[in-house]
């Protein structure tokens, strides 16, 4: 079976999620899917397996135009889906997972559970032989990686034409990360295709007989993989045809101001963690410093580790001379320090709160009786609705629901709830995709906004997988490869390439 996507569009308010993509799938042959964070990897996957309705753009399976209204037409069809995040039922066994929707019955209603276990244990043997899984104990008992099994599996069961696999090892040790890729290839040699979505470059190099990449909802480059290296994928990943050139010569990549004379504002040394090591890192008053690397390279956990010390197992860090290591997140609020994550709507914000108690949240005690500590709802009221104004938040209110905003307005709140009558309190912002899903006006007054707190004296700190948008808003950039920190790069030495090179490895 051939699957092709053509000229497919999603496009939510404000946002193109996928804008005119087209791409084949066959059977027999592994494809890789890339691209940096918000490129539309996964919706493209959501619309091929049934969970996304497309705006625009037709699905055709061996030259028949289909449509999916469920998920469930799509797995008829011979498509499953093996998602990042898991779809498992905690409290059900590994083999009533594994045949959910297809279950073994008497007369319709009565499980047979040792048939079950008979077909979860036939699929194991097939594909994955030499793993032991009881099938009989609730999923949430098992191990991580035998979940992940448990996923596949099922997604099995159902004989698919076409299987995607959406971050299949991301979480996964080294072992289980080879038996699965081993599985991949067997999958593939039996005549399924497989979809392989991955942040892992060299994976996809290795597993991959096709590769597309994606960027911005768009197509850049769909090709065999014949010859390709780690940096030729990185490059298709992060280029941006014309991007860095108009940068070139333009306020963007002129230095601006000289920060060596400065004293910083935080420094770190020998910093350790789980995923990331820092030999040395600092930020000084008025500079914005952009960490950039692959997903998972390291910057985003170690930007976090900065908000919360006891992440890192060793190390000192001092903002302003003062010792801060092993402070909590309350401690280093105290200390000035301003954390704006991705995933607003998980990590910041929640959907039925009112604009007006999402931006008071941090610094709530501003408005709160000093003796009685009941919240005075005037002043609470007021300082949100000036913060609101001058971050140009497009509301009905102060009382609108943050679930009926666009993301773009959904983030101003996410970073004002850090200027809330705090402007003078927070020195140190740190932002993590500070732009993921919003509009191009919203994008333009979000940099505006960092470089005011920088002009306002504030050390600004952004994560970014667009690195046209480092370019455009940093002063110096601090590349992460494989964990680790690599030399800083100067306004100066702004280029496609040299950002590429620096994240993929490669020494200057």
């Amino acid at each position: 079976m051939a699957v092709r996507l053509h000229n497919i569009k999603v496009h939510y308010p404000g946002v193109k999620a996928l804008d005119g993509v087209s791409i084949q799938i066959r059977q027999g042959e592994v494809h890789g899917i890339i691209g940096e964070n918000g490129a539309g990897k996964s919706t493209l996957m959501n619309v091929l397996s049934g969970s996304v309705r497309v705006t625009d753009g037709t699905i055709e399976l061996d030259g028949v135009e289909t449509t999916f209204d469920k998920p469930a037409d799509a797995v008829a069809r011979g498509i499953s889906l093996v998602s990042q995040e898991g779809s498992l039922v905690p409290h059900l066994s590994a083999a009533a997972n594994i045949c959910l929707g297809f279950e073994s019955t008497h007369f319709k209603w009565v499980l047979q559970n040792r048939e079950m276990a008979r077909i979860a244990a036939r699929l194991r043997d097939r594909w994955f032989p030499e793993t032991a899984i009881d099938f009989d104990v609730p999923v949430s008992e098992l191990p991580y990686a035998s979940q992940k099994i448990i996923e596949i599996l099922r997604a099995l069961h159902s004989d698919p034409k076409i299987l995607i696999l959406d971050e299949p090892t991301a979480t996964l040790p080294a072992r289980e990360k080879d038996s699965l890729g081993a599985l991949i290839r067997k999958i593939s040699a039996d005549g399924v295709g497989v979809v392989l979505i991955s942040h892992f470059m060299a994976e996809v190099l290795h597993l991959s007989d096709h590769i597309t990449a994606l960027q911005d909802g768009k197509v850049v480059e769909s090709l065999p993989n014949q010859d390709l290296t780690e940096r030729d994928l990185v490059g298709l990943m992060f280029n941006r045809q014309g991007g860095f050139a108009h940068l070139q010569g333009s306020a963007a990549t002129e230095s601006t101001s000289d920060f060596s004379g400065i004293a910083p504002l935080l420094s770190i040394d020998g910093w350790l963690g789980e995923n990331f090591e820092v030999q040395n890192f600092e930020a000084r008053p008025g500079e914005i410093v952009g960490l950039i690397g692959l997903t998972g390279a390291g910057h985003s956990d170690f930007a976090g580790s900065i908000f919360q010390p006891r992440l890192a197992s060793q190390g000192n860090m001092r903002i302003a001379g003062r010792n801060c290591k092993g402070l909590s997140v309350r401690q280093m609020r105290v200390s000035g320090v301003a954390y704006i994550p991705d995933h607003r709507m998980t990590n910041a914000l929640v959907g039925h709160w009112t604009i007006r108690e999402s931006i008071s949240l941090v610094n709530i005690s501003h408005v709160a009786d000093r003796f009685l500590g009941y919240i005075k709802r005037g002043a609470e009221k007021k300082e949100a609705a000036a913060l609101a104004q001058r971050l140009r938040v497009k509301m009905s209110s102060i009382e609108q629901k943050i679930s009926e905003l666009s993301g773009g307005n959904k983030q101003k709140v996410s970073i004002g709830r850090w200027l809330y009558a705090a402007a003078d309190k927070a020195s140190i912002f740190i932002f993590v995709e500070p732009t993921e899903g919003v509009d191009i006006g919203s994008k333009q007054e979000i940099h505006n906004l960092m470089r005011s707190l920088a002009k306002d004296g504030a050390a600004v700190i952004v994560v970014s997988s667009d690195l046209l948008e480092i370019a455009a808003v940093a002063d110096r950039v601090v590349p992460f490869s494989r964990g680790r920190s690599g030399p800083s790069i100067s306004k100066s030495e702004f280029s496609e390439k040299t950002f590429v090179d620096a994240i993929v490895g490669i020494a200057a």
